[in-house]
């Protein structure tokens, strides 16, 4: 009898208080009812898990940090050989940019197509090979104030003269506009072209459009010249103008003979034989002025970004009427 008293009571006390059921389950952290989820009771702590060494040394001291700065461990670090090896590592790890470095770094940072910097980056490669950039030292027009400077500024002289040089083989380049933005001086300018050429004379094959068919060649430069004049005045103006102006642009090159769209002929005309830059800058500039821009607007423009062959052009004043005039002043 007492023992069905102590069952009875036992069973009483696990009843859950909420639905009366018996059933347990063990969470995480508490017993619960198993049938409505109630928390009963609170389960004991974890002791958790404490890693041992597998490898324990008798020999070791249990003395934190007893091992830092003992005999054992000042004979290693004053080793003269361990010295040499630590030094050398750290030679190895640290690599400090070179001069051919900048140079192309200061590449990358100029406005020219992906094509021509790798063009660019192989000449500069290709005479760095033959003689090494940073020991064709030689005096300077202009002087810049430190010699961070200084080094900075022929390393741009080297990232705009390997730019010139393909200029001069038929690609077009923002040559204008990097020098003026980075104040080169055009004596130091040439010297350094010189001396890039003489060295990769012969040894870079694509310094010509030879290669290539002359008719895409033409198109591939006056279509980059059209959009880089068109980024610029959206900028300037709005994305949705700076195309508007960009397809009539398009439409007046091709009207004078330039090859344009992918059916397009290279018609013999009178601006044939004119730099593609020169021909999409007055080109993009009486679409402007087709399209109601002011001429302040298109000055605005050509300070963004200039072309040095249309400083007449762009003064004149009048624009009525010279959508028929464009051919013959291009």
């Amino acid at each position: 009898m007492c023992r069905e008293d102590s069952n009875n009571s036992e069973q009483t006390a696990n009843e859950c208080p909420e639905c009366g059921s018996i059933e347990e389950e063990e969470g995480d952290t508490h017993i619960h009812c198993a049938k409505c989820g109630f928390p009963k009771d609170t389960r004991a702590d974890d002791g958790g898990f404490v890693p041992t060494n597998p490898n324990p040394n008798p020999n070791s001291s249990k003395t934190l940090g007893s091992y830092v700065g003992s005999r054992e461990d000042r004979e290693i670090r004053h080793d003269r050989s361990m010295r040499r090896l630590s030094n050398l590592n750290g030679r190895v790890a640290h690599k400090k940019p070179t001069f051919l470095d900048g140079v192309l770094l200061e590449l990358s940072r100029t406005p020219a197509p992906t094509y021509l910097h790798a063009a660019a980056i192989d000449i500069l490669k290709i005479a760095d090979n033959e003689k090494t950039l940073s020991s064709m030292r030689h005096a300077l027009r202009r002087k810049p104030d430190s010699p961070e400077e200084a080094r900075q500024y022929r390393q741009r002289l080297f990232a705009v003269a390997a730019l010139e040089i393909l200029e001069d083989a038929g690609h077009e380049a923002p040559i204008a506009t990097l020098r003026n933005e980075w104040d080169i001086d055009m004596f130091d300018l040439k010297r350094v072209k010189s001396r890039l050429n003489k060295l990769v004379k012969g040894k870079v094959t694509y310094l010509t459009n030879s290669a290539a068919n002359s008719t895409s060649a033409r198109r591939s430069m006056l279509l980059h010249q059209l959009s880089t004049f068109r980024d610029h005045l959206a900028e300037q103006e709005s994305i949705r103008s700076a195309r508007e102006v960009f397809e009539t642009a398009k439409q007046i090159t091709s009207s004078m003979g330039e090859p344009i769209e992918d059916d397009d002929d290279w018609v013999l005309s009178e601006t044939t034989n004119r730099p593609a830059a020169a021909v999409a800058a007055k080109t993009f500039m009486e679409a402007m002025h087709r399209h109601g821009f002011s001429r302040e607007s298109i000055l605005e423009l050509h300070g963004r970004y200039p072309v040095s062959t249309l400083d007449t052009f762009i003064l004149k004043k009048g624009w009525e009427g010279r959508s028929d005039d464009v051919t013959e002043e291009a």
